[in-house]
């Protein structure tokens, strides 16, 4: 056994939340913020970090991480509440979500989710926990939320440009503002007026209020084009400028003695420099003098090729840095004169798991390399094929199909014979958004407006619908497609029923602007089809429906008060499953109207795939929860190790 799963089988019983899981696994992408857990009451060595994957990870001073998934998006900034310790996250897309949510670190259940029209540039807890500033990209785009609810308590109207730092002080009277204009605002959080205003550098990144003792905020900091610059915050005026490559600037508000001061890291080829501005450097700045050079505390290397760090931060005893690979470094800020060696704390202890299907009693699952079978009760994980960089695959008839969702890569074949020889099917004429298989058949939608069908038997590859906003489609005998598309208007609808001898289109009387992710019984004369749909006639919902191509009724079996436009709906009767709101899985029992409600894992759900009485669900990181078909209870989590065997984050 690894080292990586012999330390987390020792640590895997100290999670604290949930069902938050131990281990040293990175980030999948790029981690984005890092937020030390230290206060003026208690040094805590551990600290959050966040990414692109979603995931809040709390490190602790051993080097494990306690994960858990706290969105489906990715995570660009934190903040965590000095009283409560609640944690407020910045979640976005980079286009039109823009959310602040604030998270209970004990349960990870939210506290409240607030959404803003413009993208986020700072959010900051006041020094007692009373109240979220949030700056948003917008000129007069500053909120102050109750902390505990999420009301706007202000919207600061009279503080012109685009705030991206804040900070209270320790009474929660007044604040701090930065704003990209190059001024800094002195604001009264009690009359809600500015009292204050210095004119400074603009556009500076990472900006920073610091200074600890009698320097207690005193000093202002950020970066640009490649120059830290070190302001006071008392007037606005530039007291000096240091050269960083690429620099990364924190410090920490707990430091004491000669380790008080700025830190930042500049980049020089393969190696970086840590430095310290000290406080008896920026007493001389402040009085006037010219200092020497900063401290070099450490001159270090370790990165791999193409990495990057992304973000630092510092407690009362160590450098925290994360990279644009994942990975979390750390070291201490003792000065060191030998070139310091940097490893990272984390370390890739599971393969991606990116697909599942299911047949029988057995599991399939596609990693990047291989395609594997299972069964749970046996456990045992065996290869079966290698997987030439597809995402996606379908088990059928005695075959495997490989594909990849919006790619045009060729479609292929795996017999499962014991051969291991792959067939290419087909090459798609534009990016596959969805593909099935029924019976001999497998049906796709090419682009956004055409759907194929590719026969077995012949090997022809027709087109049988063109539309516009086609987002899915299902055959349910073999003269008879469905298409789920997006309406466009009056006279339009979101399900489209298509005559294969005859190609006569017939728009259904559907309750739908978009329909999408369809599931069927192919084979089975009495299966409903059943998938999701967005309707806005009376404030946006989205809904698993039902619909009897026998009977054209169609019925809602479940409801969300919000948009969802990637939930899933996977079938296997007499369950249907779907992962709508998309932090559990339900399954409902088509027969008893029964629905199981699956208790959740670190991961968000992405699909479900069931066989015998166990049902298989396939995690956004990659990893897979069991359960009994009727029960929610979490039987295992399995992750797939790099040498090709099962491990269980649960037992």
């Amino acid at each position: 056994m690894n080292r990586i799963l012999y330390t987390l089988m020792l640590f895997i019983g100290t999670a604290a939340f949930g069902q938050a899981y131990v281990s040293t696994q990175s980030h999948e992408g790029k981690v984005n913020f890092i937020q030390p857990l230290e206060t003026a009451a208690n040094f805590d060595s551990s600290f959050y970090s966040a990414g692109s994957d979603g995931f809040l990870v709390k490190w602790s001073s051993d080097g494990m991480g306690e994960h858990y998934q706290v969105s489906d998006l990715q995570i660009q900034k934190v903040a965590r509440n000095p009283s409560t310790g609640d944690v407020a996250v910045y979640e976005t897309d980079g286009i039109s979500v823009h959310r602040v949510t604030v998270i209970d670190p004990r349960t990870f259940g939210k506290r409240f989710s607030k959404r803003f029209s413009d993208s986020i540039a700072s959010i900051t807890f006041s020094s007692k926990g009373n109240y979220l500033l949030v700056g948003t990209n917008a000129v007069n785009g500053c909120y102050i939320l109750n902390a505990r609810t999420g009301n706007v308590a202000k919207k600061i109207n009279d503080v012109p440009g685009i705030i991206s730092m804040a900070k209270t002080g320790a009474s929660e009277k007044k604040a701090v503002l930065y704003s990209r204009t190059g001024a800094l605002i002195y604001y009264n959080m009690q009359t809600h007026k500015a009292e204050k205003k210095f004119s400074t550098v603009p556009a500076l990144e990472q900006p920073i209020i610091f200074g600890t003792g009698k320097l207690n905020n005193r000093l202002f900091a950020g970066i640009k084009d490649n120059m830290v610059y070190i302001i006071d915050a008392a007037d606005g005026k530039t007291l000096s400028t240091y050269p960083a490559n690429n620099g990364l600037i924190f410090a920490s508000e707990y430091d004491q003695g000669d380790k008080q001061g700025l830190y930042f890291t500049s980049e020089s080829g393969r190696t970086w420099s840590l430095r310290l501005i000290n406080a008896e450097n920026l007493k001389k700045l402040l009085t006037g003098f010219n200092v020497p050079s900063p401290l070099i505390v450490k001159n270090f290397t370790g990165l791999k090729s193409r990495d990057a760090f992304t973000c630092a931060s510092k407690n009362a005893g160590s450098i925290m840095l994360g990279t644009q690979s994942g990975n979390i470094y750390t070291m201490t800020d003792i000065p060191e004169s030998e070139l310091y060696s940097l490893f990272a704390i984390t370390e890739n202890m599971y393969q991606k798991i990116y697909d599942i299907d299911a047949s029988d009693n057995e599991f399939y699952f596609l990693t990047n390399n291989s395609i594997y079978k299972t069964s749970f009760d046996s456990r045992v994980m065996s290869r079966i094929g290698s997987n030439p960089s597809h995402n996606n695959l379908i088990k059928s008839n005695g075959r495997i199909i490989l594909w990849s969702r919006n790619t045009a890569k060729t479609v292929q074949a795996m017999s499962l014979d014991g051969s291991e020889n792959l067939e290419s099917l087909f090459n798609p004429s534009n990016q596959i958004r969805a593909l099935r298989v029924a019976g001999n058949r497998i049906i796709y939608v090419s682009g956004t407006n055409s759907v194929y069908i590719y026969n077995f038997e012949d090997g022809s590859n027709n087109e049988v619908y063109t539309g516009t906003s086609v987002q899915d489609a299902v055959l349910i005998d073999e003269n008879t497609l469905y298409v789920a598309k997006t309406g466009t208007g009056r006279g339009d609808s979101a399900l489209i029923n298509v005559n294969l001898q005859t190609g006569e289109t017939v728009p259904l009387k559907f309750n739908g602007d978009v329909a999408f992710s369809l599931s069927f019984d192919y084979g089975n004369e009495n299966s409903n089809l059943y998938g999701i749909r967005i309707n806005s006639a009376n404030g946006v919902r989205t809904e698993v429906f039902s619909y009897n191509p026998r009977n054209n009724v169609q019925s809602s079996l479940f409801s969300l008060s919000a948009e969802d436009s990637t939930a899933f709906t996977s079938i296997k009767l007499p369950l249907i499953f779907t992962n709508i709101g998309k932090n559990t899985v339900r399954a409902c029992n088509t027969g008893t109207r029964k629905t199981t409600v699956y208790k959740r894992s670190a991961s968000m759900p992405i699909k479900a795939a069931a066989a015998g009485n166990k049902v298989a669900i396939l995690n956004r990181n990659g990893s897979i929860s069991w359960y009994n078909a009727g029960s929610q209870v979490l039987i295992a989590d399995w992750v797939l190790t790099t040498d090709g065997e099962w491990f269980d984050l649960v037992n």
